[in-house]
């Protein structure tokens, strides 16, 4: 059964130990748009009890059994990547816990996602899209030795966006690349968590970017 989703963001028409890690391929130079979460900005909307930041790091605390997402709405963004630091920091068990990174968003029911994941012994990851309230996985879980796994580790999260294209990177090694539909005139990017039935989890970014493509 799909989780249920919660959605934060600021459009009145929408509901609702740190390791070191490897350069991200895309993700230096000068940002288009960076949140180091030393405050809550508003556009990511209103801070409640499953969306805060504390110590640098954006916070996502859904509801046991829900998907907590919260869009940026700071512009709508196209070709490029963002970048962002992930970590699943509780969790009353780790196999019902997953870090999100959204992208070609354009409201709360159409929607990609980033899925990361873990089993306690090895990290995996998917892509979800959720296209007029409906879920698809256009690309099914897969595990890579370099995702990190343990409770509070974290893991360097690329997504780049190239027309229709979108390539996942993690801890600096290309691990997927999937077709998709974007928005026309861009999409909104975020992040967020999921939880399963019956778990409670904290999941922490740092260090959210968005970086325009350079060169054809």
């Amino acid at each position: 059964m799909r989780k249920k989703i919660e959605l934060l963001v600021l459009a009145a028409s929408f509901t609702g130990c740190i390791a070191l890690t490897p350069a991200f391929a895309a993700c230096t130079g000068r940002p288009t748009f960076e949140d180091a979460f030393q405050n809550f900005d508003s556009s990511w909307g209103q801070a409640d009890a499953s969306a805060s930041v504390s110590d640098g790091k954006f916070v996502v605390s859904p509801s046991p059994g829900y998907v907590r997402i919260v869009l940026s709405q700071s512009d709508f963004y196209g070709d490029g990547s963002i970048c962002v630091q992930a970590a699943i920091s509780e969790a009353s068990s780790i196999d019902g816990a997953q870090a999100l990174v959204a992208f070609w968003a354009v409201n709360n029911s159409n929607t990609y996602l980033l899925t990361l994941g873990s089993d306690g012994k090895q990290g995996f990851f998917k892509v979800d899209r959720l296209s007029n309230n409906r879920w698809l996985t256009p690309m099914n879980w897969q595990t890579d030795p370099v995702i990190k796994y343990q409770l509070g580790e974290v893991n360097a999260v690329e997504v780049q966006m190239a027309g229709r294209t979108a390539t996942i990177i993690i801890n600096g090694k290309k691990l997927g690349q999937l077709n998709g539909s974007p928005p026309d005139g861009g999409g909104l990017i975020g992040i967020g968590a999921s939880a399963s039935a019956g778990v409670t989890t904290k999941v922490s970014f740092q260090k959210f970017q968005f970086f325009n493509a350079t060169g054809p």
